[in-house]
């Protein structure tokens, strides 16, 4: 796989959108930059919180067209895991209902230059 270029010569950065993380690929390959975006209500960094930062949990939300934002009620259903740097991490991510029956999927993440 190639990635973009950018004009200063380096590398772009991907948003990674992971619609269903209990069939996710692991260990997932990923470069210092990218951005992992799971459909998830929550999760920690088990391991290798130099190599990546958990951002969320949040609600995603849309902005209307009388520029309102439109908010759905419930829990959380969004997290964004960044690569920070080089090396190995171990996740944690949270399905299903975060209150009466959540369900826990481990993913390992490489992240390479």
């Amino acid at each position: 796989m190639v990635r973009a270029q950018i004009r200063n010569g380096g590398l772009m950065a991907r948003l990674i959108e992971v619609q269903d993380v209990r069939v996710c690929p692991s260990p997932l390959k990923l470069q210092v930059g990218d951005v992992l975006q799971f459909h998830v209500s929550g999760g920690h960094v088990r391991s290798g919180s130099n190599v990546v930062e958990f951002l969320g949990p949040l609600l995603t939300a849309v902005v209307g067209n009388d520029g309102n934002i439109l908010t759905p009620m419930g829990p959380p259903n969004s997290m964004l895991v960044r690569a920070n740097g080089t090396g190995q991490a171990e996740i944690d991510l949270v399905t299903g209902d975060p209150f009466h029956a959540p369900v826990t999927t481990r993913l390992y993440i490489t992240v390479e230059r």
